[in-house]
């Protein structure tokens, strides 16, 4: 339900929006959408995340770390579990904006996308944040360091 929400408050904003309902997800269970919307089981999104303006998502850790690496500002309708404290600290950074589950409608989310795109503070915060996670040590750099510990 709140997918199909989303869904509808994208419907008649000026944007491309890619949907993906999951992997277990059916994608024709949204209906018929208009060509600016592409429904999908997945998308990778290592792919599509850098070519985004905004991610609208459920807020989790998945999505909304991708979205913080590559920049892009979010709007965050989180439904359970770590993804309140994701959309809490998206709000507190400024890096996006938060509709709880009972203030998500089809109009304030497409208001919120607009607010989102328009507001170059939101996109600046996100670079921020993206550039303190590129800074990051990588992995390989890491490890033999937590050997040395170990």
């Amino acid at each position: 339900a709140a997918l199909a929400v989303a869904v509808a408050g994208l419907a008649d904003l000026d944007v491309r929006a890619v949907v993906a309902v999951g992997p277990a997800g059916d994608p024709t269970a949204l209906g018929v959408q208009p060509p600016h919307i592409t429904v999908a089981s997945w998308v990778d999104q290592a792919a599509l995340l850098p070519r985004c303006a905004v991610v609208v998502s459920h807020t989790g850790s998945g999505t909304f770390l991708g979205a913080l690496a590559n920049g892009v500002p979010q709007l965050c309708l989180p439904q359970a579990a770590d993804q309140f404290r994701n959309a809490s600290a998206a709000e507190r950074g400024g890096l996006g904006l938060v509709l709880a589950p009972g203030e998500a409608t089809a109009l304030t989310i497409a208001d919120a996308v607009r607010r989102l795109i328009a507001d170059e503070g939101f996109r600046t915060a996100a670079a921020g944040v993206a550039a303190e996670i590129a800074a990051m040590p990588a992995p390989d750099q890491v490890v033999p360091q937590l050997e040395l510990l170990a």
